[in-house]
Parts: structure tokens; sequence; C-alpha cells
């Protein structure tokens, strides 16, 4: 990548006689499709997804009146600058904060901007901000270049993309060689390991002295909520870094963040930093600017709203959180009702006031649906939601292909999504990725949180989606790396992903796309094919290396037994066992099965046998030594003179089972409520655990096999 880098030239069309003819008439505004890209004043800009919201179709108002003027649930966008009021105070802070960034080499130009979700930080920034940046350029520069993206699940890959869209001489044509060219370099650290590759592929750009690159990272939260790769995230930041620390001035970075997502940029302590010295915090809109917000619309699209509608949206809005995109949401339902005679204090009540406004709609779109197209609209919105660890829902985009499950034709789902993604709906959102994927998305988070039917699903079905989402993140990224073999599961997980894939065929809200399906019959043939080509081989060439294949071979049987997921007895398991720990294959005994096995002096000492399971097994005088048993389930297990010293048994379950003589004296991890209901009968305890170690002596006749 460096010599190409160096020797190969960037082919960017010249775009300042074209911006100069009409800058001077648009007032910042678009001026029409550039090449690549899109002009809003001096600056052109760039995205890394592209809107398929058709235009709307609405049937003749019955008063005469303009298009709707309101953005609903919409993301305000570059081009809405002109329709985007009551922030004017907040845009020249931030052109501000901007400018100053730039007027010191030595400061790294990073404008981290948060706020709580719904506060419209993204819309500051890119109708607002972005806009104000195209009428008043940075010094010295005659324009600049924009990029916008969202990281989602890559984003590495969404850098790369959009920075081969700056390249590309077609704007309709996005060469995937230059694309995984970028994202190679990005993801390269120099010999002082730094990730410098988005600094150099900056100044390979025509002009770049003249012509800065500005980087607005729009929902910056999501290299915490979607990317799972911590080098891949990790990369990410270090190039935005870099870049914007280079003393060259070619690269700026903008970003927007949810304000709960601050603790996770510690993370990254330089970028926590700057959000602590450089970060603008979103403030909520006072009542003369959520005033000029909802009257100016109307006003420049010939209609002027009574003040009593316009006090009454303000009462509803002032102070709440994420009430911005409800205010817009129930701003467009006014019109439409202005539209059709409607007064708007008749609509307001129809529709529940500006708080019940969104879900009032989604609740009625989904209950005017057939029973059928109801259980379609159950999985679209389920697999729209981000299951994270903290017990918080975000939202998350999807492909539409993703949602095709084997219940579903394509035609079903399409027609539900049409149903909730029309033009003045928009409760969901269309567009496209530059693979040309059709990817769909909820409108805004608020109505994750408002939709009590929603709220339902996702309580009933919370933990199962975190399992389905799981195996279907796994399988995109199988189709991701050109469904390579090294991808597929095997072991434990394909058995749980195949156990879910039967489970829950019949279940549309929770059934697995047809990708993940392929994904987990494919791991399955896989696995298959090597356990059947050992033996094949073995049977095939009898005579060369009979003992080498039959090891393999015995290898492969102890895996798949030990593997298994049935709770009884397997008299071949200790002996397998014992061959496997005898020829040293102990790297991948984690989650193995030994439920009700007899494992009588069983000798363990050192391995790792993470989260195994071994209830009601025979496990008497067991060597249980220094082994890694964190999770470990030995329910009503017969531990009988059993020996862990050194062993470490953090959450290791001991219900049911029998301790008498055992020794876990200088055991590591262990707590009293870990044998609340164990069975003790002269069991070494570690000190720090205060219980009777002979308290369940009298129970029973104790039988020690000597």
């Amino acid at each position: 990548m460096a010599d190409s880098l160096g020797s190969e030239s960037v082919s960017i069309p010249d775009l300042s006689t074209s911006i100069r003819q009409t800058v001077d008439h648009n007032q910042g505004q678009a001026i029409g499709k550039m090449v690549g890209g899109f002009a809003v004043g001096q600056l052109t800009v760039y995205l890394s997804q592209v809107p398929t919201t058709a235009t709307p179709e609405s049937a003749p108002p019955s008063v005469e009146i303009g298009k709707n003027p309101y953005q609903g649930l919409l993301t305000f966008r570059e081009t809405d600058g002109d329709r985007f009021f009551g922030r004017s105070i907040q845009i020249e802070q931030l052109w501000q904060r901007f400018q100053q960034l730039h007027g010191d080499r030595s400061t790294i130009r990073v404008l981290p901007i948060y706020g709580p979700s719904g506060s419209g930080k993204s819309s500051l920034a890119r109708a607002g901000l972005i806009p104000e940046l195209g009428k008043k350029p940075l010094p010295g520069c005659d324009r600049a270049r924009v990029v916008v993206l969202t990281p989602g699940n890559h984003p590495v890959e969404a850098l790369a993309t959009v920075l081969a869209r700056i390249t590309t001489p077609d704007g309709d044509s996005m060469p995937v060689r230059k694309i995984r060219e970028f994202q190679e370099e990005l993801l390269r650290p120099n010999s002082e390991k730094e990730f410098d590759g988005l600094r150099r592929i900056a100044n390979v750009f025509p002009d770049i002295n003249y012509s800065p690159l500005i980087i607005l990272v729009d929902q910056f939260e999501e290299i915490y909520t979607l990317c799972t790769d911590e080098t891949k995230r990790h990369a990410f930041v270090e190039n935005l870094l870099c870049a914007a620390s280079d003393r060259a001035q070619r690269v700026s970075i903008i970003l927007t963040l949810r304000s709960d997502f601050l603790g996770a940029t510690q993370q990254h302590p330089q970028l926590n930093k700057l959000f602590s010295s450089q970060g603008f915090l979103v403030p909520i809109m006072q009542p003369e600017e959520l005033a000029i917000a909802i009257t100016e619309p109307a006003k420049r699209a010939g209609y002027t709203l009574d003040k009593a509608t316009v006090q009454w949206l303000i009462g509803e809005t002032e102070g709440r959180e994420s009430s911005l995109p409800l205010l817009q949401f129930a701003l467009t339902q006014i019109w439409e009702g202005l539209r059709n005679g409607v007064e708007p204090a008749d609509t307001l009540e129809q529709i529940g006031g500006v708080g019940g406004a969104l879900a009032s709609e989604a609740k009625r779109l989904y209950y005017s649906l057939t029973p059928e197209q109801q259980s379609v609209a159950r999985c679209i919105f389920l697999s729209l939601v981000q299951i994270n660890e903290d017990n918080k829902s975000t939202r998350r985009r999807a492909a539409i292909s993703e949602l095709i499950t084997g219940d579903s034709s394509e035609a079903l789902v399409r027609e539900v999504i049409d149903r909730f993604a029309r033009p003045g709906v928009w409760i969901l959102v269309t567009s496209c990725n530059a693979q040309k994927i059709e990817i769909l998305e909820v409108a805004h988070e608020a109505l994750i949180r408002n939709w009590q039917e929603l709220q339902e699903w996702l309580k009933e079905h919370w933990e199962t989606l975190r399992q389905k989402r799981k195996i279907e993140e796994a399988a995109i990224e199988w189709r991701d790396r050109k469904k390579s073999k090294d991808y597929l599961w095997r072991g434990r997980s394909l058995c749980d992903a195949k156990d879910f894939l039967k489970a829950h065929k019949d279940n549309s809200e929770t059934a697995l796309s047809g990708l993940a399906a392929e994904f987990i019959n494919v791991s399955q043939e896989r696995r298959h094919q090597g356990f059947l080509k050992a033996i094949l081989f073995f049977l095939i060439f009898p005579m060369i290396g009979t003992l080498t294949i039959t090891h393999i071979v015995l290898l492969n049987l102890t895996q798949l037994i030990l593997t298994a997921e049935e709770c009884k007895q397997n008299s071949e398991v200790a002996l397998l066992l014992k061959y496997k720990i005898l020829v040293g294959d102990t790297n991948n005994l984690e989650r193995i099965n030994l439920c009700r096995e007899d494992l009588f002096r069983i000798d363990l000492n050192g391995l790792i046998l993470w989260k195994a399971n071994f209830k009601w097994a025979i496990l008497q005088e067991g060597n249980f030594q220094k082994a890694f048993l964190v999770g470990a389930d030995f329910e009503g297990a017969n531990l009988q003179k059993a020996d862990f010293t050194g062993a470490l048994l953090k959450d290791a379950n001991f219900d049911n089972s029998y301790l008498d003589y055992a020794n876990l004296q200088e055991a590591k991890g262990l707590n009293a409520a870990q044998f609340d209901k164990a069975k003790l009968c002269a069991t070494d305890l570690p000190k720090e655990i205060n219980l009777n170690p002979d308290r369940n002596c009298g129970e029973r006749n104790i039988q020690i096999y000597e």
C-alpha cells in the first residue's frame, strides 16, 4: 500500500469551477450532485450510506397548503440546513470552536459533540455546522471535502469505503479493490506502532493543502455497541487521532456521541481527554428556540401556527429527554392533519400529544396489519434492536436480506417494511451501503423506548435475541469473509447453534435468517467431512501411518463425545478422556460435558476446564489441583476426598454435591454462597469461609472408597 500510495495517481476531478459558479447564491445548501458526492457551499460532501426514501406521493389535500416542511423522525442531513431552525447560537459556537482548533498547529483537531439520545446532536452537526462551514470555510482554504460516516459493525471498512468514494471518478461505482487497499493501510501500524494510514491516504489527495479533509463520524457510540473487534476499534480511533494531530492540518475530525457512552471512551485515554477539554455538550433547547423550530418551517411553507398550539407543543417538549424527534414527528402529524382540514388541537388530542405521537402511530400501523403481517413486523422490529451487555437496548442496522426467514417470503417482508417506511411515516428508514446492500433501521431510538408493545416483545425474548444476534453476526462475518472455512463454527458453539435453529424454526419472531441457517449447516457439513476424511484415509491406506490415523480418529471421537449435550453415562468417556490427557491434547477442554460419568480418581491436574459440566458425576478422590474451573458445574457430583489445592473455582456450582473429606483449603475464588446447598462433612474449606465443615455428617452414612 505504501508504494501504491506514493506512485499511483488518485483521480479526483477538479470541482472548484462548478462550486464557485453557484456558491454565492445557494446560502450554503446543496447545489447539486458532484462526482462521488454533492456540494454544500464550498464543501464537497461524501456519504457512507445513500438514503433510499422515496419522494412522497400524497393524495391531493382537501385544504390548499404546502408540502410538509417537518422532518419527522429523520435526522436533519447536510441538505436540510434551509429548514433547520432554533440552533443558530449553537451553530455559531461550534463554528467558532472548529475555527479555533485550526488556529493552533499543536492542537489535536477533534471536535466532539455529545448529548443524550434525542438531543439533536446529529442534526446540529450535519444540518447546522456542515452548511455553516460551507458558507464560511476555513482560513486559507478555497474549499474542503467532508466525509460523513457511521461506524457500524466494521468502522475501519466504513472509513475506507467513504475515502474510496472520493477517489472514484464515477460516483455510482465503488471499486472493491480500492476499498480493500485503503482498509489494509488503515489497519497497518508503522514502524513506531502508530496507525498513520488515514494521514497517509489523505496526503495523496489532489490539492489537499487547499482543500482539506473533514471527517464527521456520526453516532460514534456504534464502535462500542456494534463493533466487537477490539483490534479494529483501536485502529479506527488511532487513525483518527493520528491524522488530526498532524501539524500539516490536512485532516480534522468531528464526532457525535450519545452522552451515556462517555464512560466507554476511557478505553482510549487520549480521546477521553479530548471529550473533556474540547467537547461540546449539546444544551437543551430554550422555549424561544423551540418556538422558532416549530413556527419557522410552517411560515416557509405558507402557514402560521396559532400561538396556543405553539405553547402547547413547547410545554410538552421543554426539558424532556429525547423530546426533539418526538416533537418533529408530532409536527408532521399536525401538518398532515392541516392538509385534510383538521385543526392542530384536534390532531394533538387524537395522537396523544408529543409524547404519545410516535408510539400511537406505530401501534396504529401494527394493529392495522393482518396476523401474518404482524408476525413479520415483530420479527423486523426485534431484529432492529441491539441487545447490549449492560441490558440497554439501542437501534441496530440490518440488511433487509437478513430479515428474510424460511417462513417469510421476501414480498411479504418488503410489504410490511413499506407500511412503516413510506413517506410521511418514516418509522423505518431504508438506505444502501457501498456494496449496494439494502439496509434497514429504526428512524430513532425514541421508538424503542416509547412503544410499549415493542418493550414487551423485547422483555419476552431478551435472552433468545442475545443468542440469535451472536449467531447472526458470526454468519455475517462468514459471508463478508467470502464464506471462508476458517470462520465456520465447531464444537459446543456449533451444537448450541444447531439446537437454536431447531428450537426456533417455527417462531417467526426469533427464527434465524436464511444466511444464518446456511452458516450452521455448512459448519455441520464441514465437521462431518473432516471426521469422514480421517476415517476414509484410515480405511484406504491401512498400512500407512496406522497408529497416527488411529490417534487422530480417537481424538476426534473423544471431542465429539465430550461436547455432546446428552446427560447420560458413557462407559467409554473415562478411557477416552485419560487418553486425551495422556497424549497432551488438552487445549480444547472448555465446556466439556462429563455429566453422570464415572471418573473415579481422575487426574485433571492443571487443566483448563472453564464451564465444564460435571453434574451428578462420580469424582471421588479426583485430582483437581491447580485446575482452571471457573464456572464449572458440580451439581449433585460425588466429590468425596477430591483435591482442589490451588484450583480456581470462581462461580463454580456445588449445589447438592458431596464434599466429604474434600480438600478445598487452598482453592481460589470461592465464597460461602457457593456452598449453601453443598453436603459438607470433614471438608477442608478456605479459612475465609466461615461455615461448619461437618454440618451434614449426621444426614447419611458416609462411604469412602479405599
